[in-house]
């Protein structure tokens, strides 16, 4: 075991709301207080499944809960681990720049510039539970979930990117907002997912307390 993550959960700082649209559809909101936060949230697939993965605080649109989602928010980065040992599941999930941008926004109020810097993914995962991490590029993950995040474990600086300033200098601002689609659960790790099973339940609760747990390094 080369590391071990020194905190399993950092908890990003001020407003946090999830909103359902459809079964299967779960879209939450919130808001980080330094650039180096971390938000997780847990999500289960009863069976195997292709799921969708989306931010929309940069560009803003409408999200999946039918709630109209700002634009001026950070560059995204997304990765998917398995919930019980921490094992990351595929790549980081990087902003854009796509300059076609769907289905992501570009942000209007940068026009003529055309900057799409929300993430967005599609993965085939099988039955299980999951942890998705939300992080603010360029803190990106540094492989399974014992090694933690770039400037959070390698670097810890709170504030890398000079308080939300992105690509090509273009200040942005705290706000993220973030779709999990055709998934059983989900919920921001703290809260407790409806509909959830036991083990996710106990999962949440745990990240949720801060407890720092040891994860071998696969």
């Amino acid at each position: 075991m080369r590391s071990f993550l020194r905190s399993a959960v950092i908890l990003a700082g001020g407003f946090l709301f999830a909103a359902t649209g459809s079964a299967g559809q779960f879209s939450f909101a919130g808001t980080f207080n330094n650039d180096n936060d971390v938000q997780f949230f847990t999500f289960s697939l009863f069976s195997p499944n292709t799921v969708t993965l989306q931010t929309w605080g940069y560009g803003g649109g409408l999200n999946a809960a039918g709630q109209t989602v700002a634009p001026g928010g950070f560059e995204s980065i997304l990765q998917v681990y398995d919930l019980l040992s921490g094992v990351a599941q595929g790549s980081p999930i990087f902003p854009g720049p796509d300059p076609t941008c769907g289905p992501r926004n570009p942000d209007p109020n940068l026009q003529p510039v055309t900057a799409c810097f929300d993430a967005y993914a599609q993965m085939a995962l099988p039955a299980g539970d999951y942890l998705l991490a939300l992080t603010q590029n360029a803190n990106a993950p540094l492989g399974n979930l014992s090694d933690g995040f770039f400037y959070t474990t390698a670097i810890p600086d709170p504030t890398f990117n000079n308080h939300f300033v992105g690509t090509f200098g273009f200040q942005r601002d705290s706000h993220w907002a973030v779709d999990l689609l055709f998934v059983d659960a989900a919920a921001p790790v703290g809260a407790v997912p409806e509909p959830a099973s036991a083990a996710l339940v106990g999962a949440a609760l745990l990240l949720a307390g801060l407890r720092v747990r040891r994860i071998p390094r696969i």
